[in-house]
């Protein structure tokens, strides 16, 4: 029973019917936010002929022909955005006449986007800032020595600045 097997490095769930697909291997902290990452690692996005069996048979009715467009065009961000909603069922994969992986190029779409085009908040940064001067060090240590008991009590007990509904 996959409830009782043990997780192995490689190892992924997949729904049945199982849409098996390419998927590429890459560090995403060497890849360029940009066309040539897909040139690369997904020759095949640019195979595409705007046949749009990848739209009707998706199941989110997202517009997967427009965000693999979009990639092909190097709009990442739009990409990104058009993609957001996808549950990775391979149902566009298994119509596709160009053999494109559309859920993991988009998949790399989001991950670019995420690590390279979106804005940091000027909040990140100084909490990074904090961190890296020890404000939390005194604190963690004191948490870290606190029993199961201790630190439940703790949570329990917490000043909260906002209501939970």
């Amino acid at each position: 029973l996959a409830c009782q097997t043990v997780v192995e490095p490689g190892m992924y769930l997949a729904q049945i019917p199982c849409t098996p697909a390419q998927k590429a291997t890459y560090n995403i902290e060497k890849e360029n936010p940009d066309v040539s990452s897909f040139l690369k690692l997904y020759p095949e996005v640019f195979r595409c002929v705007s046949c749009n069996t990848c739209t009707k048979i998706c199941p989110q009715e997202i517009e997967v022909m427009d965000y693999v467009n979009a990639i092909i065009r190097g709009d990442i961000a739009e990409a990104a955005d058009l993609s957001f909603d996808c549950i990775m069922c391979g149902l566009c994969t298994m119509r596709c006449p160009a053999e494109m992986a559309q859920y993991n190029i988009a998949l790399l779409a989001r991950r670019l986007f995420g690590r390279y085009l979106t804005k940091r908040s000027d909040y990140l940064y100084e909490r990074l800032k904090d961190i890296a001067d020890g404000k939390f060090d005194k604190e963690m240590k004191n948490i870290k020595q606190l029993s199961r008991e201790g630190l439940e009590k703790r949570y329990k007990e917490r000043d909260l600045d906002f209501d939970i509904t």
